[in-house]
């Protein structure tokens, strides 16, 4: 989706029960095994939600009511006083909504730098550097009512990179691919103590010319991004991926959607699995309500097909236990 925050986008993960194994309680920070989430040496199993209007919420005291109404929610629904809640937490937006790379590109202009695309976000030096001192700056910041430094925080369970990561003047994918190296590095080197994924949509490129030209959407061969390459990273703990057949495939028939789903979903599951051996996030699915024919019994038809498959994966233990982890929107 593309309306989601510049500063920090919020996934709420709340920890729960997965085909009977018992939920971990939630304080201490979510490391990783392998192809596991683990939480205080269990397997750790998470559902949640993006929020990305969380943050611009904040900012305003008329509406900063609705973020206690739903961390409350939150809490109810998941039973947080004994399973928790855990934050995923993008540092930048590929798009423009909130902010994102374009305003620091706009930022670089101001001081005389000669940029001429928003994707010089990723190899300007100056524009590095702001990325960099945000970075910083933002985990370094010790959180007013706790007196904790964001990077000591067990209750964020990950940062992401970029919400979206996408570099389309160079489709070769070398430009985003030294950027998620370099940063990745970055960010490791400043807090060490949480998981660090990239947001990415989960689209292929070069290094998987198979799934490429299968799974793909025809758009995203021109956006620069390789679901393997960027993963394939020692800095990168998990894989991120989205399904937005809404988006991509906007006239598609109902049918033809939860059959896309399915194969999207078995394809990087397996690829993480067996390629990556890392866990996987699904960190968007849904249907938008401005798809073309879009129904409410559409819309649960794609939530079903989604959850009856990711279901199936840990009843079968295909992929191991606390590998996956949901945001729907």
């Amino acid at each position: 989706m593309k309306c989601l925050c510049f500063i920090v986008l919020l996934a709420i993960v709340i920890a729960q029960s997965c085909v009977g194994v018992e939920a971990a309680p939630s304080d201490g920070f979510v490391s990783r095994n392998g192809v596991q989430f683990i939480l205080n040496g269990k397997p750790f199993y998470a559902n949640g939600f993006n929020a990305y209007w969380l943050a611009y919420e904040a900012t305003d005291p008329a509406t900063r009511f609705k973020i206690t109404n739903v961390f409350q929610n939150a809490t109810s629904l998941a039973e947080a006083k004994t399973v928790g809640i855990k934050l995923i937490i993008p540092l930048v937006n590929n798009w423009d909504d909130y902010g994102g790379k374009k305003q620091y590109v706009d930022w670089a202009r101001s001081k005389g730098e000669m940029v001429s695309s928003n994707d010089d976000f990723y190899r300007n030096p100056v524009i590095k550097e702001f990325y960099k001192n945000h970075v910083k700056t933002m985990l370094n910041r010790v959180n007013t009512f706790t007196k904790v430094a964001y990077k000591d925080e067990p209750a964020s369970m990950a940062w992401q990179l970029m919400n979206e990561p996408r570099c389309g003047v160079d489709r070769s994918g070398k430009t985003l691919m030294a950027w998620i190296n370099e940063m990745a590095l970055f960010v490791k080197s400043v807090d060490p103590n949480h998981l660090l994924s990239t947001g990415h949509e989960g689209f292929y490129g070069d290094s998987s010319p198979e799934r490429k030209n299968s799974l793909n959407p025809v758009s995203a061969n021109t956006v620069g991004a390789d679901f393997i390459a960027n993963h394939n990273i020692d800095a990168i703990d998990f894989a991120s991926m989205h399904c937005g057949s809404d988006l991509w495939f906007q006239r598609l028939d109902q049918n033809s959607r939860l059959a896309f789903i399915k194969r999207w979903l078995e394809g990087h599951i397996e690829d993480a699995q067996n390629n990556l051996k890392k866990p996987v996030i699904l960190a968007e699915f849904g249907l938008r309500s401005d798809t073309p024919r879009y129904t409410l019994a559409n819309r649960d038809g794609v939530f079903t097909t989604t959850y009856d498959i990711i279901y199936d994966i840990c009843a079968k233990r295909r992929l191991g236990r606390g590998s996956i982890v949901l945001g729907g929107y």
